[in-house]
């Protein structure tokens, strides 16, 4: 076996000017092209042969073939940035207007190049062969879809796959992991509710979409506070409203977008279910209509028991006990690496790429920053974890 951190500190700085590549020119999710080419063109320039693009020049898929050629672990990254004005001071900011890598995609990637390139090197000690899935759009989720519908599971036996994700709150160096439920299921809806226009000073002669829309808020809220066990994890959050132009004019129609949250699978029915139910009947009480469009999502990710403890003790041996960290409660965000799960095992743990002398900030935010020394303890648990199964 050859010496993981050895191999490791010989590329951190190459693998880090990647990272930082790619925080400066983020691009939205299914839209990737330009960092698809990267990808392509630095796994070409590591040797790797079975390299490929993904339909519409998006995701990229590649196999390392180790001494077995029938079967693989696959390794997962995602690549895509958000629709978000990156406010730090750091000097590898984005240079795309009002996109940014706020989520660690940028990590993820760079992580992943840089375990491909020493895996290739060291080929000769590989048992199986790996699959290499660098995924667009997984905040869109509709990335896994698009690779699983492009073979990234298929020509080979894939017998599990691994993945990564950041975490701001735990510092660089350390690890999350969690048997079981990981993740929360996600899916969205629109909420279209039409009255009927007029003047504002006589709503006699209106319906008033607004009006309702305030009832269905309160209404929709309640699913959760009021019909489900508070024991059980599941969140509604209606996150846009839009509807009329002027102060004096009732409008015909107000719009409501949002997200449903949800740990196990009955509770996610009920509440797509019942969210319809809801929100039809409130507008019908108020003498207009609604109209609910779901959109139904991603499960939850779900870890395989058996291959964490295999995982997890690999990992242990090489950061030590101390820095593996026992995530106690599932985050109620949605992963659409899920999508892979419901083909073949799998699991995903969290690394630590928190600053310990400076305000770190959620995923998501405007703020967010990872620590660059995380990034050789991303690339040590994945080669570990690899390499142990």
């Amino acid at each position: 076996m050859f010496d993981i951190k050895k191999e490791v500190d010989e590329i951190t700085k190459d693998v880090v000017s990647w990272k930082n590549h790619l925080h400066q020119n983020p691009e939205l999710a299914m839209q990737e092209y330009k960092t698809t080419k990267f990808i392509y063109e630095l796994l070409i320039s590591f040797g790797i042969e079975d390299v490929c693009i993904a339909s519409d020049n998006i995701g990229v898929i590649a196999t390392i073939y180790g001494k077995d050629k029938n079967n693989a672990v696959a390794l997962r990254a995602d690549i895509d940035a958000l629709a978000i004005v990156e406010d730090t001071d750091d000097i590898f900011k984005s240079k795309n207007d009002g996109v940014m890598h706020a989520c660690g995609h940028d990590a993820h990637t760079a992580i992943l190049l840089g375990v491909a390139k020493i895996l290739f090197k060291e080929k000769d000690f590989l048992t199986k062969s790996i699959r290499l899935i660098f995924q667009p759009g997984e905040e869109g989720l509709k990335g896994a879809k698009h690779m699983i519908k492009n073979h990234a599971l298929e020509n080979i036996n894939i017998e599990c796959v691994l993945a990564l994700h950041v975490c701001p709150f735990l510092n660089a160096g350390s690890i999350y992991y969690k048997y079981g439920v990981l993740t929360a299921s996600s899916d969205r809806f629109a909420i279209r509710i039409e009255g009927k226009q007029g003047h504002a000073a006589m709503p006699h002669k209106t319906v008033d979409p607004i009006v309702i829309a305030g009832h269905t808020i309160c209404a929709v809220q309640s699913i959760v506070s009021r019909e489900m066990d508070p024991i059980d994890s599941n969140v509604i959050s209606l996150c846009t409203i839009h509807g009329g132009t002027l102060a004096n004019i009732i409008p015909n129609e107000v719009e409501i977008k949002g997200t449903i949250r949800s740990l196990n699978k009955e509770s996610r029915d009920y509440m797509l279910k019942r969210i319809v139910e809801v929100v039809e009947l409130t507008a019908k009480v108020h003498n207009g209509k609604s109209i609910v469009e779901l959109q139904v999502g991603v499960g939850s990710v779900v870890n395989d028991d058996k291959l964490s403890d295999i995982v997890l003790d690999a990992i242990k041996k090489e950061i030590g006990e101390d820095k593996c960290l026992d995530y106690k409660f599932p985050t109620m965000g949605g992963e659409d690496f899920a999508f892979y799960l419901e083909n073949i095992r799998g699991m995903m743990y969290k690394l630590g790429t928190g600053f310990d002398n400076e305000e770190n900030h959620a995923l998501h935010s405007n703020h967010f920053k990872v620590n660059n020394e995380a990034i050789p303890t991303g690339m040590i648990t994945l080669l570990a974890s690899v390499l142990s199964i």
